[in-house]
């Protein structure tokens, strides 16, 4: 092993567009020093090594590129890591790698052998190292990005749904999904359907108009650059107003319901920073109000089934 003296080195970080949330100089010379328990990191004159790290941003990837070379400029070797998650994923294992690079470093590659045999007058050629071949990293997509900011995104979709009311029923519903570091992300929803009659003969029934508001759960299955599988296990709150029309006396009624919520989330991207988002899934009515005609011909005109479905589609824009 070399001597500690040898050991010094000079570091250097460029932060390219788009990856600016990456650790700067001073962060990265905290976290390899206190991993190795003394000094590393030094101006030129004391140094022997000099470390170039430089972060790259590209479409859904980030990349880190550590290059060490002898303070004379003598390649020492190349590695790469890569993150499709956010920037601060790197953290730990940079500090790693460049703490395990400057501590025990490459051997300096050597430029290739002058021909001895060669003529006297033949001109003088550069003499160059060979270089080092990269190696590249993959970090997985669950380690933990401890820098990460929340997220949120926006959306708005159609919705068919059927066993909440008459027949099967269209809606309009606005998402807000929230991504908060280190925890499930969260759907909060909105929804209007659109208003439906279920007739008592031909003169008279009733019209319901639903409006909803929910809350899920929807931890990631699975989840590739630019698109995520999600299984969303929730609640949902309804406004329920019943009218009578064509009766002696219309009357008017209005219901709170509540139901539990499952299923499957998918989404993928189309360009940053709209995605579209499609779901599947299910519901049980945990309150079932049953609405009967009153009067000589009394007959039941709607109860929700004890088990609803529900598909939606459309697109979202993430906000930060």
């Amino acid at each position: 092993m070399l001597a500690e003296a040898a050991l010094l080195a000079v570091l250097s970080v460029d932060r390219g567009p788009g990856a600016e949330a990456c650790l700067d100089a001073a962060q990265l010379k905290r976290s390899v020093e206190r991993r190795l328990k003394r000094r590393v990191f030094v101006g030129d004159a004391d140094a022997s090594l000099r470390l170039r790290v430089s972060f790259t941003a590209r479409r859904s990837e980030l990349e880190a590129r550590i290059e060490l070379s002898s303070i004379d400029g003598t390649p020492r070797g190349v590695r790469s890591l890569v993150t499709s998650s956010h920037c601060s994923a790197l953290d730990d294992s940079l500090a790693l790698s460049v703490a395990l690079l400057v501590d025990e470093p490459p051997d300096p590659i050597e430029p290739a052998p002058v021909d001895a045999r060669a003529p006297a007058t033949t001109p003088a050629q550069p003499v160059k190292a060979t270089p080092t071949a990269k190696t590249t990293i993959t970090i997985p997509a669950d380690v933990p990005a401890p820098r990460e900011p929340w997220h949120a995104r926006f959306g708005v979709s159609g919705k068919a749904a059927w066993g909440m009311l008459p027949g099967v029923r269209p809606a309009v519903a606005f998402g807000l999904g929230i991504l908060p570091h280190a925890f499930v992300p969260l759907l909060l929803q909105g929804e209007a359907f659109w208003p439906t009659n279920t007739a008592r003969d031909s003169t008279s029934g009733a019209r319901f108009h639903l409006l909803r508001v929910g809350l899920a759960l929807c931890p990631m299955l699975w989840q590739a650059p630019g698109r995520s599988l999600s299984f969303c296990a929730g609640q949902q709150l309804g406004w329920l107003t019943v009218e009578g029309y064509g009766f002696d006396h219309d009357s008017k009624q209005q219901r709170l319901g509540y139901s539990l919520t499952a299923g499957g989330e998918g989404r993928l991207r189309l360009f940053p920073p709209v995605s579209v988002r499609g779901y599947l899934g299910g519901e049980v009515p945990l309150v079932r109000d049953r609405f009967t005609s009153a009067g000589r011909d009394a007959s039941d005109l709607f109860r929700a089934s004890p088990i609803g479905l529900t598909g939606e589609i459309g697109l979202e824009a993430a906000l930060w």
